[in-house]
């Protein structure tokens, strides 16, 4: 009987025993599991922190490089500066490339930091080569004026920087306004600005290789034809533009509700809403403050089109109209709100 007992009581306690045995080798195979995680952990930390550190020197070498050609043009030659102002920008260009791949691993603040240095070299490469390369006198030997009537919409202009400036003055009565904005934008700019409900259009002999402003403008449609130099939109409502291959840069700000096309090497989009961009660009595109960007490829076509590809040095093969790289949203593995692509059935067929 006591034997039994005896027996019993061991029995009762195997299952007791067992629990214990694999409690224990459950906390060793967690322990094991915690370790190999935090070597792991320091292992990408490792990489990153290396990969970070190989940007740096990277980057901030190759700026320095930059930095060096574009303080060798003040003692350089008038002919070689054309060269040494397209080598800058375009390693510039690469740089911001280089930037956004690397993303994934740098922290926020070195991202802003490089971007602000990005940024510091472009404005001042752009302004030494405003210097330092005088562009062709916009001209007005084209210009006509066909005053509106009852069944034309707005006025038809050629070349209208001399009349501008004297309407701006005398209707808008922003005389102030305007003497800032030309002091900016400089001498050599074409300038539309301070129109109201009006078709205006510029031809390729006013604008090729020449700066072009466009400001303060609303309901408006613009048609540039040709190839500008470098191209800045500011303050536009509710207007259509519609432009040829823009050798450098295109740069919007603050513009809402309105609808663009045109072909350049870089776009740089600000503070602006609501607008639709039927875009050809051969890099990434920057947009920083804006909200509800819609982007499709660009499709206005006109006579002496791919001349004029050729003169502003693009290639009509490469269009990274979809590759867009938003300041404000830093996250790799979700695509901005603040951008996206207008569906085929909604973008525009012929724009006559």
């Amino acid at each position: 009987m006591s034997f039994h007992r005896n027996e019993n009581i061991m029995e009762s306690y195997t299952p007791s025993e067992e629990s214990l045995s694999e409690r224990i080798n459950k906390r060793d195979r967690e322990r094991k599991n915690v370790i190999e995680k935090r070597k792991e952990e320091k292992q990408q930390m490792i990489v990153e922190t290396e990969q970070a550190s190989y940007f740096n020197d990277a980057f901030y070498s190759t700026c320095k490089t930059i930095r060096e050609l574009i303080d060798s043009t003040e003692a350089a030659s008038a002919l070689s500066l054309p060269e040494i102002f397209d080598k800058a920008n375009k390693d510039i260009l690469m740089l911001k490339n280089y930037l956004f791949e690397s993303k994934i691993f740098l922290k926020v603040y070195d991202i802003r930091k490089a971007q602000e240095t990005l940024q510091i070299l472009e404005n001042d490469a752009a302004q030494l080569e405003a210097k330092l390369i005088p562009r062709k006198k916009f001209g007005f030997k084209n210009r006509r004026v066909i005053k509106k009537s009852s069944d034309t919409p707005g006025d038809v202009t050629d070349g209208l920087k001399d009349l501008k400036i004297a309407e701006s003055n005398t209707k808008n009565g922003v005389g102030k306004q305007m003497s800032k904005i030309f002091n900016k934008y400089g001498d050599n700019t074409c300038m539309l600005i301070g129109k109201v409900d009006e078709i205006l259009v510029l031809d390729a002999e006013n604008v090729n290789k020449n700066d072009v402003l466009l400001s303060d403008l609303t309901k408006c449609t613009v048609k540039i034809y040709g190839t500008p130099n470098t191209l800045h939109m500011v303050r536009l409502v509710q207007c259509k533009v519609l432009i040829g291959p823009v050798t450098t840069s295109v740069f919007v700000d603050d513009c809402s509700d309105c609808e663009f096309a045109f072909a350049c090497q870089q776009l740089r989009l600000h503070s602006s809403t609501n607008c639709i961009i039927y875009l050809h660009v051969t890099s990434r595109s920057i947009i920083e403050d804006c909200t509800k960007i819609h982007v499709a490829p660009y499709n206005w076509t006109y006579e002496d089109q791919v001349n004029h590809f050729k003169l502003a040095g693009l290639d009509p093969k490469i269009n990274n109209w979809n590759c867009i790289d938003d300041f404000n949203w830093l996250s790799t593995e979700k695509n901005s709100p603040n951008w996206s692509i207008l569906e085929s059935e909604l973008r525009r067929k012929s724009w006559d």
